[in-house]
């Protein structure tokens, strides 16, 4: 007698994981060192993140690791906060997050 076996996802006799809510959610909090759990700029050289004026090639590769980053707003958040002066933080430069500071107070007033 034949036994038919329910496939899966791409032909496994394993049943395919559906989307289900975690029962657990964990809150990622900043270290007092500023450390980020799960940043993606764990393990890169800072440097890269602190180019000078004529470096465009660091400034779009700190940029592009920031574009994947899973804690990305909270990093700007942070650097929004502590007034951060010099770096790429949440991909923003500091003119950029100065000018999102900005327009953040300006949308509160008018709230």
């Amino acid at each position: 007698m034949a036994r038919f076996v329910r496939r899966g996802i791409r032909g496994t006799i394993r049943p395919h994981l559906t989307g289900r809510v975690a029962g657990v959610l964990v809150e990622v909090l900043p270290s007092p060192e500023g450390d980020l759990p799960g940043a993606a700029c764990a393990g890169v050289d800072p440097e890269l993140f602190f180019p000078g004026d004529e470096d465009e090639f660091a400034d779009r590769r700190a940029r592009q690791i920031c574009a994947g980053c899973p804690v990305r707003d909270m990093c700007l958040a942070l650097a929004l906060k502590r007034g951060e002066p010099h770096g790429i933080f949440g991909g923003l430069d500091p003119a950029e997050r100065r000018a999102l500071a900005r327009r953040e107070r300006r949308n509160g007033r008018a709230a």
